[in-house]
């Protein structure tokens, strides 16, 4: 890498993440022949858990280990992107519109450009069960886990109007067998729960306070009244959270977010802060990765159209 006259290492582009979205776009930007950093957090991916990425042509079930390998043996074709193990814990703009990119040993790097592909956290509920479940027969996401989970007794932890609105008659795609659990206080049109009681699909009122499980199968669940359902598999979205790296830039950049509560981007996948990018699950937290991979190549793309404007 080129060195700065105050000992930066001088980059064209760093990509923040390694998961679909940063990846995609260190391939499309690496046969452009700039000189790139891919920061990955050492930290397990927010997927480690999955038994196997679906839904991506050419990639179906793979790992994401094995997906991450694959694409690395792509993208060194190029010889243009290093992979670096560092969790980045800053960003700041310079005044030649270049960014400086810090990691959490205090060390920075030069770059012209930045791809955010960070992805979110996940909030895990504190219930007993949940965790030993996780990513296994708790789902968050059926056309991810679905199919393996097909035919099963499905419980659909709902959370908002949206999800009790979408997701219960989608679910019939992969079973018959589908009861929903909605919190004490969620509003439910009386024509919209006969629709469903005609579908046999029968709304739970209640907070889960326990998954009743065997070797992370889930057998049943306790609700706060004490009753007692069952269940084989939950789907359930829990709450999520933007990394502290997004929550600083958005205090000290001023990055916008959207009315989700994540980053704002054009079209083109630029947020408002001119030469930073954002792909991925960091601005639309209901991406697959094959729907990530997409917007980290229209990033790339981005970058590619503007680089000599």
């Amino acid at each position: 890498m080129i060195k700065t006259k105050n000992g930066f290492e001088q980059i064209d582009l760093a990509i923040l993440g390694g998961g679909p979205a940063g990846l995609q776009a260190a391939l499309v930007l690496s046969r452009t022949r700039k000189k790139i950093m891919v920061f990955d957090d050492p930290e397990p991916p927010r997927n480690a858990a999955s038994h196997g990425v679906h839904g991506f042509l050419g990639l179906d079930g793979f790992l994401p280990t094995d997906f991450r390998k694959v694409a690395w043996e792509q993208i060194k074709r190029y010889n243009s992107a290093e992979l670096r193990r560092e969790r980045i814990v800053n960003i700041k703009k310079e005044e030649d519109g270049a960014f400086f990119v810090t990691n959490d040993n205090e060390t920075s790097v030069k770059a012209k450009k930045v791809v955010l592909a960070v992805g979110y956290h996940d909030v895990y509920p504190n219930i007993p069960g949940f965790i030993e479940c996780w990513a296994d027969t708790i789902i968050p996401c059926a056309f991810c886990d679905g199919y393996e989970n097909r035919d099963r007794i499905w419980g659909i932890v709902v959370n908002s109007k949206m999800e009790l609105e979408k997701l219960p008659k989608m679910t019939q795609n992969w079973t018959s067998k589908i009861k929903v659990f909605i919190p004490p206080k969620m509003e439910v049109a009386t024509s919209y729960q006969e629709e469903l009681s005609k579908l046999d699909i029968r709304i739970y009122r209640g907070v889960i306070t326990n998954v009743h499980h065997t070797d992370s199968k889930v057998e049943s669940v306790s609700l706060d009244s004490g009753e007692k359902i069952e269940a084989d598999t939950l789907l359930w979205m829990p709450s999520k959270k933007l990394s502290p790296l997004v929550q600083k830039l958005v205090e000290n950049l001023g990055l916008e977010l959207n009315e989700l509560g994540y980053v704002k981007t054009d079209k083109m996948q630029q947020t408002n802060i001119k030469g930073l990018y954002a792909a991925g699950d960091v601005q639309n937290p209901y991406s697959g990765a094959l729907e990530a991979a997409f917007t980290g190549g229209m990033s790339a793309n981005s970058i590619v159209h503007e680089w000599y404007g």
